[in-house]
């Protein structure tokens, strides 16, 4: 999928002139942006046609891709707005996108490229041969803030234009089934969340909204290096703390997972969170590892998923897969045929068959671990661990170069009626699957 051709060129004391039909961009005001004092014009043309490259149709119907100007949009969240008034503009309607910018400043006074957008609109206002103060030199901070409000602009307005193609999914949530009421996607390219939402009918696209990563982008190794990990993790309990540092929610992460711990990488504190108090939103690279969301979006998402059901897959790219082609996940060869096996054995606590599916000397935590497990593996050749049902509801690619499966499950047993969450972690060695972790859901 091809980025929108964005060509942004300073034009240092140039007069400021229309631009039809492109849209004029930026100027680094000094309206919510701090102390940047003088004004520098900025103009960007913005190709209103791009083209999209999916590998696969755009619509059902194999429909061209749609052009900002025509590009449905929700006018009642500020992006919607924002983007409304480049439409406008697009369409030559000036007067339209100052009032539609000018309401949405009003609204969202800490939303800085709305503010930006702002001042270029009064800025092209201004008389031919005003005197612009053009002495100004800008830090390099005043600079990367500029940077990342283009950069926030592009993003976006790409958003709008290479919209996921119809009647497709991420082939990373083909594992998931209807015991999983939401899974989120968030690919790290674009800024872009993506939520879905499970029903009778399968799981569709409910919404996607502008994210923030990482300062130095993504691959997370070690606490503390400004990157967002990649991988598939799951969402903890709502935390409603801190609001001016996290906004009024967030979402804890179980990073690291128990395969990055087996993969040596450490951190802490990696969530989905809300905006810091006098900010509506950052540039796309800005958060010490997190993944920030504006304030409304971050209240919406919070209030609607689940905790440690919900999973959320942090990838650099999506692969798009057709809903006729997603009847079941492509799992790597020989797991299917384990995890069957592993089942079979569970349900008759066949403990000679499962031992051999587990992997020695596994983590804490872990039913797994080797105390525990032949203490459990004792109790079945004893059948004193029946169980009454078995429920997969996530098979998920731990998307590492190692070939990995995450599998979150409910376990129902007769003593215990409520059913146990689960989830074990799954990896091929010598051409046999087994399970390096097994255990609970804290």
């Amino acid at each position: 999928m091809s980025a929108l051709n964005i060509d942004i060129t300073p034009h240092y004391g140039a007069k400021p002139r229309r631009m039809k039909p492109f849209v004029v961009l930026g100027a680094a005001v000094a309206v919510g942006l701090g102390a940047i004092g003088a004004v520098s014009l900025v103009s960007a043309k913005v190709e209103l046609t791009p083209r999209i490259n999916t590998g696969i149709e755009p619509t059902s119907a194999g429909n061209p891709a749609p052009s900002l100007l025509n590009v449905q949009l929700d006018g009642r969240t500020p992006e919607g707005q924002l983007i409304l008034s480049y439409q406008q503009l697009a369409q030559g309607q000036e007067s339209q996108a100052l009032a539609t910018v000018e309401q949405l400043v009003r609204s969202q006074p800490n939303f800085a490229l709305a503010q930006l957008l702002y001042g270029d609109l009064l800025l092209a206002r201004t008389p031919p041969g005003t005197a612009i103060d053009d002495k100004h030199q800008a830090s390099p901070a005043e600079n990367d803030r500029r940077d990342g409000l283009r950069e926030e602009a592009r993003l976006r307005l790409a958003a709008l234009v290479e919209r996921p193609p119809h009647d497709a999914l991420p082939r990373e949530l083909l594992g998931v089934t209807t015991g999983v009421r939401h899974a989120i996607v968030v690919d790290t390219s674009r800024a872009r969340l993506y939520l879905f939402e499970n029903s009778a009918e399968g799981m569709k696209l409910l919404r996607d909204v502008y994210v923030s990563i990482g300062k130095l982008g993504t691959g997370k190794l070690v606490e503390g290096d400004l990157r967002t990990p990649l991988g598939t993790y799951h969402v903890g309990p709502r935390r409603d703390v801190d609001a001016a540092k996290y906004g009024p929610a967030a979402l804890p992460l179980n990073y690291p997972n128990e395969f990055d711990r087996v993969a040596g990488r450490s951190g802490t504190s990696i969530w989905l969170h809300g905006e810091r108090a006098g900010s509506y939103a950052r540039g796309p690279k800005s958060t010490d590892g997190c993944i920030a969301l504006s304030n409304d979006e971050m209240r919406a998402l919070a209030d609607k998923v689940e905790a440690r059901e919900t999973p959320v897959l942090i990838v650099d790219h999506i692969d798009w897969v057709p809903t006729r082609e997603a009847s079941k996940p492509v799992l790597p060869s020989g797991f299917e045929s384990a995890f069957g096996r592993w089942q079979q054995a569970r349900q008759a606590q066949n403990a000679d068959v499962l031992r051999g599916l587990y992997e020695p000397s596994l983590p804490r935590g872990s039913d797994s671990e080797a105390e525990r497990l032949e203490q459990n593996l004792a109790r079945m050749a004893r059948q004193q661990l029946p169980v009454q049902a078995l429920e997969p509801i996530s098979v998920l690619p731990a998307q590492g170069k190692e070939p990995v499966v995450i599998v979150t499950y409910r376990e129902t047993s007769a003593p215990d009626p409520k059913p146990k969450l689960k989830r074990q972690y799954w990896r091929e060695q010598g051409g046999q699957w087994k399970i390096f972790f097994d255990g609970v859901v804290s």
